[in-house]
Formats: structure tokens, sequence, C-alpha cells
């Protein structure tokens, strides 16, 4: 049982109180109730087992989530309770690499990559389309479907780390991909692409096994 659970016997004539009041806030649950999908969510017990798996909420923390509910629980159950207006819950649903290790931890069998699938989903359908993600999207796919194209972008990003980041780090993206950096660090490329390292050394580092 978690420790979020409290137990009442009733009223007693002679002991205690005359009467009893439960009053029960909605919070949006009556909404996520009604999706048949996402309404798994509600049966979380804040037993934080997705937390302490999660990869990613191990490298953002707790105050990236901007809700009370964090990790992988709170990137599902959030966005359901406050709606996906703003900009914060509309990205939520993307904070999460699906390798499924909060499903196997989750003690009630909360499926949460299905959940985040199918918030992703209605994020995308529902939420307004800046030019800028348009563009940036377009730009990705045309520079994936080439490898010629991929290798020049692998090392103009290798090139450029001495000059975006400090220490190891990038403090600040300009622009729009600002919002990214408000809070959390972001890695600088690596000086040399997983595919260059390979083209020169055959896969092999040098070390023995």
């Amino acid at each position: 049982m978690n420790p979020y659970t409290s137990a009442w016997t009733g009223v007693h004539p002679g002991d205690g109180p005359r009467a009893f009041h439960l009053v029960l806030l909605d919070n949006g649950r009556t909404a996520t109730l009604a999706d048949e999908v996402g309404r798994q969510a509600l049966r979380c017990i804040r037993c934080s087992a997705c937390l302490n798996v999660c990869p990613v909420y191990r490298r953002a923390g707790g105050h990236a989530y901007g809700s009370p509910y964090q990790g992988p629980i709170g990137a599902i159950l959030s966005p359901q309770l406050r709606g996906l207006g703003s900009d914060v819950d509309r990205s939520l649903p993307f904070a999460s690499s699906l390798c499924g290790a909060c499903f196997d931890a989750c003690p009630v069998a909360i499926d949460i990559p299905e959940v985040l699938v199918h918030l992703r989903a209605r994020a995308v359908e529902t939420g307004p389309r800046h030019r800028l993600e348009r563009l940036a999207m377009a730009a990705a796919g045309w520079t994936l479907r080439s490898p010629a194209r991929l290798a020049l972008a692998q090392r103009a990003a290798s090139a450029a780390r001495r000059v975006v980041s400090r220490r190891g780090r990038i403090r600040r993206l300009p622009g729009p991909l600002g919002a990214w950096t408000e809070t959390r660090d972001a890695p600088v490329p690596p000086p040399e692409s997983f595919r260059a390292w390979w083209s020169r050394t055959g896969g092999q580092d040098g070390s023995e096994t």
C-alpha cells in the first residue's frame, strides 16, 4: 500500500465527530477516465519506480517537467489533467526514449510507453505547428536521406563544438532552441562521429577485450 492512503472508520455515536464530509477534487480526472488509453495513468500509486529507472528523468531532473508529477508518470498524467493547451504539456509526452523500463518497473502495470505514443499523436493533431518546426523537420529529413549529407552535418557539428560550448556543456542555445536549455544543459557534439571513428579504425579501439 502506498504512503498516500488514509483510512476512515466512519462516525460512531458518542465518539469523535458527529458528521463526516468527503470532498472529491476532480482536477481533470473525469476527462482522463474517458480516454480508454490514457485512463490507466489513474492507477498510479506514486511509488516512484518509473522515476528510478527512467534515463530521461535522471538526465533532465524533476524541475524540467513543470509539474508535481515528474518522470514518466508525469509525462502522461500532467498533460491529461491540465490538457494539451500549453507548450510544456504538449512537450511532456515527448520526454521519453520509449525504452519501456518504466513499464517493466510499474507495480500496477501502467503501459506508460503506450500512453506516451497516444498523447504524442494527440499533441500533433491538436497543437499548433510552428513554421520553424516544419522547416527543421524538413531539413532533418533532407539530411538523413543522404549518407553524404549526414556525414557532412556530423563533421560540421563536431567543428562547431568549440564555438558553442563552455567546459563541455552548452549553457544556452540561440533563438527558439533556448527553450531546451532553460532547465538543462545540452551536451556538446562529440569531436568525432561514430561513422568517422569506424571508418578510421575499422571498429578497433586498440584495447584488448
